[in-house]
């Protein structure tokens, strides 16, 4: 039997776009699903998780990486935010969105707390400590 995704699933998609046979489907915010006929067992959505969704073909659930609350959502304090994008760019819900703000100051992020699942991936990748979960 090859991986599977438990209930715990927010919906994040990280698993997704990391499958290298894209054997993993699902809609942003809802339960993700594996495709058996696709999935080559690389383990690469068990490592990805980070929410303990993903269980192995021995039944083993994936390291919870995450803190588990429910409800929580992104916030980037602009006062730390250095303009540098890595939130921006690994956020596998893609929502948050990067404000310029003149020529001579950095650009900041922000995000769309309507869309974000709190998948806490943003947080793994500031650099300045600027994006917490809340």
């Amino acid at each position: 039997m090859p991986y599977s995704i438990s209930n715990d699933c927010i919906g994040c998609g990280a698993c997704a776009k990391k499958c290298p046979e894209k054997a993993i489907e699902g809609e942003v915010k809802v339960r993700f699903d594996i495709d058996p006929s696709l999935c080559r067992e690389c383990g690469v959505c068990f490592e990805t998780c980070r929410q303990g969704a993903v269980v192995d073909p021995e039944g083993n659930a994936s390291p919870i990486k995450a803190k588990k609350q429910k409800n929580v959502k992104a916030h980037i304090d602009p006062e730390l935010c250095a303009g540098c994008q890595t939130c921006f760019l690994n956020c596998p819900q893609d929502t948050i969105r990067v404000i310029k703000r003149g020529v001579f100051s950095n650009p900041i992020c922000r995000v769309d707390t309507e869309n974000c699942v709190g998948c806490g991936t943003c947080t793994q990748f500031c650099i300045t400590g600027a994006v917490e979960l809340s």
